[in-house]
C-alpha cells in the first residue's frame, strides 16, 4: 500500500508524458460475475478484482551494466455517481507478476478500493462480536476485545460497493511509459463478517 501511495505523489509530475502514450488493460474474466444491461463488467466485493496491463515492450539494455526495472503499476480509482459525477477514492494495488515477449510487457495485479475507515471499524466489531459468541465470558477482557479488533480490522477489508473508474499507470522505475483505463461495478456479495475471522470457530 506504501508503494501505491508514494507512485501516486509521483503521477502528479509525470502523469501528462504518460497519456499519449496507452496501454491495454483488461479486467480478468475470473474476477467477473455478471453484468450490467449496458454490458459493465460487475465484481464481487468479497473478491478479487485482477487486472493485466499490456505495454510495447521496452528495448533491452545495449550497454554492459545497464539493467531495467520491472514493470509497476499504480491506479488512481474514481467513483462514478448515477448523475454522471465522481470524485476520487482511495485505491491499493497488489502485484502478482510480470512478463513479456518479443511485441508486448505485461503487469498483473489486484486492484482494491477499500471501505471508508467507519465502515471497516464496523465491519471488524461485527467480526469480533460473532467471535465472542463462541467463546466464555472469562475469555472475554477488554485487551483480548481490543487485540481482537486491531486484527479484525486488518482482515475486514472487502471491496467498497459502486461503480468506478480505474486509470491504471505503467511505471518504469517513477516513468509512466503507458495509461490505460478499467471501468467496472462492484456487487454486493455478503460480508466478511458472515464468515468470520480465519481459524476461529464458528458462531
Amino acid at each position: 500500500m506504501r508503494y501505491a501511495l508514494v507512485a501516486q505523489l509521483l503521477l502528479l509530475s509525470s502523469v501528462a508524458s504518460g497519456r499519449d502514450k496507452p496501454a491495454s488493460c483488461e479486467l480478468d474474466s475470473k474476477s467477473i460475475v455478471s453484468r450490467s444491461s449496458s454490458g459493465l463488467a460487475q465484481v464481487s466485493n468479497l473478491g478479487l478484482t485482477q487486472i493485466e496491463c499490456r505495454v510495447p515492450a521496452r528495448p533491452f539494455p545495449s550497454k554492459a551494466g545497464e539493467g531495467r526495472y520491472l514493470l509497476k503499476v499504480a491506479i488512481v480509482a474514481y467513483q462514478i455517481f448515477p448523475d454522471g459525477s465522481k470524485k476520487p477514492v482511495h485505491s491499493e494495488v497488489n502485484q502478482t507478476g510480470t512478463g513479456y515477449d518479443t511485441e508486448t510487457e505485461w503487469a498483473d495485479f489486484d486492484a482494491h478500493v477499500p471501505l471508508e475507515s467507519a465502515e471497516r471499524d464496523d465491519e471488524a466489531r461485527r467480526l469480533v462480536a460473532r467471535l465472542e459468541k463462541s467463546m466464555a465470558p472469562q475469555q472475554i477482557t477488554e485487551e483480548a476485545r481490543q487485540r481482537a479488533l486491531e486484527a479484525a480490522r486488518e482482515f475486514a477489508n472487502p471491496g467498497r460497493v459502486g461503480r468506478f473508474r480505474l486509470e491504471c499507470h505503467v511505471l518504469d522505475g517513477d516513468r509512466v511509459i503507458g495509461v490505460g483505463v478499467v471501468e467496472l461495478e462492484v456487487l454486493f456479495k455478503g460480508r466478511v463478517s458472515d464468515f468470520g475471522l480465519p481459524g476461529s470457530p464458528p458462531a
